[in-house]
């Protein structure tokens, strides 16, 4: 299915020229033939409309209508009404509420589906059965939606409008109603599910890298390869059909919702893991439409799965080390990648944790200690490999230094208030990451001096308006010695050597030298002077 899909290059959304594009909507030709099409998909629209009030409209409601044109005849079929869908949203794809009502009608198709499938080991359902076979449109198929025409359709929107929020949504429910609503009763046909169902989301995959190689900035693009890999990692936790199991549909759902549930949890039992990306589904978003649940003597017979076992420990790292491996490629192509380093920001603590779960299945013991150490590690390997490259390429572009201060505060050692018989330890920790915001001082001094040059037009400092390009060279320094000072006066030292001479001349040094980037600062963005004034007042 993906390698159908072709964004063509005019619908690429950054780097247009915005007068370039009104002029080509005004053009006669081309503002007559937008008009045709807006009064066809009109028509369209409310013919849709028309149709699901029939479908749904209760007999008793065309009794006193026997004069409408449509009272007598009979009420249309849902694949009539998913065939109108189509036709609409393959012209214009935002509208939700016309996604609504395609996974409304296939819902209305596949509700009985369930229903037949118990009922034949269910007997007390047999009655609800022969009532829904009664409606008109309805298959007995056992098959779930077709997922490949719900994906061809999707592409197709999105070759249109790769920002169609509507149609992303579609795509993500298509999926997860898929793998969950497939009635598998032996193992067999399990792991064919299972199969399938990876293969499809590989192909997504490699879909959405498409996509983001015609607009590496594509959030929503980036949003749904998130949730794809979320999918796919809950697929080592996939259910099984079952009646005495203890995981409800709810449950199910929650599971494919688009956060990273299996991850797991903490060390700590029951804390919930920050790692987790959010849910993107609602939960019970993939719930059968019109589903009832029918009593026997007071008890529910809900539809009850069982979960099978996890990924690996080996499949969750590879898992995660692609997406690290690609969000690096997307930022190596463009710095300006704001989503990519966004990604990459949630992805850094996962990979912290497989390095030290790597170096736990070696037989080491890690302690607090450790945690810091390859915490600042990663921290320096991000500076030297990622962050360095991209201020020095582009030092005017704010991503990458928004990135920067993320690590800087990522990679901050979390110490108590009070210090104990691990002192030592914790100021090793501190000198640890004071030296690592020692070496961007001084990476950044350099680039200062880089960029001074182009900042100075006949003796008089540009502002930012101008073309001077040092403010974020500013920010960032004063960033990084606001975070030396804290550090140095966060934690104790023995022997009251905060009293001594060298370390007020080091901290006042620093001081100094913060002032002055806010002094440069006022001089070149005349437009936050007061916010400039009150972080001087702060760091007073």
């Amino acid at each position: 299915i993906s390698a159908k899909v072709r964004p063509q290059n005019q619908l690429t959304m950054h780097g247009q020229n915005r007068s370039e594009y009104k002029s080509r909507l005004l053009h006669p030709e081309t503002a007559a033939n937008l008009a045709a099409k807006a009064q066809q998909w009109n028509s369209l629209s409310h013919e849709l409309l028309t149709q699901r009030r029939r479908l749904f409209r209760p007999p008793s409601a065309n009794v006193n209508r026997v004069s409408d044109d449509d009272a007598a005849s009979p009420p249309p079929s849902a694949e009539i009404l998913l065939t109108l869908t189509e036709k609409v949203l393959t012209v214009n794809p935002d509208p939700s509420h016309l996604w609504n009502i395609r996974r409304e009608m296939l819902l209305y198709l596949t509700q009985t589906t369930s229903l037949l499938y118990d009922a034949q080991r269910n007997p007390i359902i047999v009655e609800a059965k022969a009532q829904m076979e009664e409606i008109p449109g309805l298959e007995t198929s056992l098959n779930s939606i077709d997922i490949s025409q719900e994906l061809k359709l999707t592409a197709h929107c999105l070759q249109r409008n790769p920002k169609s929020y509507s149609t992303w949504y579609h795509r993500k429910w298509s999926l997860v109603y898929f793998i969950t609503h497939s009635p598998i009763t032996f193992t067999k046909e399990k792991q064919e599910h299972i199969g399938k169902a990876k293969s499809i989301l590989q192909s997504e995959l490699e879909l959405c890298a498409q996509f983001l190689q015609m607009d590496e900035r594509n959030f929503h693009c980036w949003n749904y390869r998130r949730f794809v890999v979320g999918v796919l990692g809950s697929l080592g936790r996939l259910v099984l059909y079952r009646e005495d199991d203890k995981m409800s549909q709810a449950d199910l759902n929650s599971l494919f919702d688009g956060s990273w549930m299996w991850l797991g949890k903490t060390e700590n039992e029951g804390e919930v893991n920050e790692d987790w990306m959010g849910a993107q589904l609602a939960r019970g978003a993939c719930s059968a439409f019109g589903m009832v649940q029918i009593s026997n003597h007071g008890r529910s017979n809900k539809v009850e799965f069982q979960v099978s076992s996890s990924l690996s420990q080996m499949e969750l790292q590879e898992l995660i080390d692609a997406e690290w491996n690609f969000t690096t490629s997307k930022i190596e192509d463009n710095f300006s990648n704001g989503s990519a380093f966004h990604y990459r920001s949630k992805l850094l603590p996962l990979v912290l944790k497989f390095r030290l779960a790597a170096a736990r299945e070696r037989g080491r013991d890690i302690n607090y200690e450790d945690v810091c150490f390859e915490t600042l590690k990663l921290a320096r390997e991000e500076w030297n490999s990622i962050i360095l490259n991209a201020i020095f390429t582009e030092p005017d572009d704010q991503t990458p230094w928004w990135y920067h201060r993320f690590i800087v505060s990522w990679a901050k050692p979390q110490f108590g208030s009070n210090m104990n018989s691990e002192d030592e330890v914790r100021e090793g920790v501190a000198e640890e990451y004071e030296g690592l915001l020692y070496d961007m001082t001084d990476s950044l001094r350099e680039l200062l001096e880089v960029e001074k040059e182009n900042s100075v037009e006949g003796g008089k400092v540009k502002v930012e308006s101008q073309g001077a390009r040092c403010k974020w060279t500013y920010l960032g320094l004063h960033m990084v010695l606001s975070s030396l000072i804290e550090s140095k006066n966060s934690l104790p030292c023995e022997n009251d050597c905060k009293g001594n001479d060298e370390y007020k001349a080091d901290v006042s040094s620093l001081r100094d030298e913060a002032e002055a980037c806010l002094k440069e600062l006022r001089a070149i963005d005349l437009n936050r002077l007061e916010r400039y004034e009150m972080l001087s007042r702060v760091a007073l």
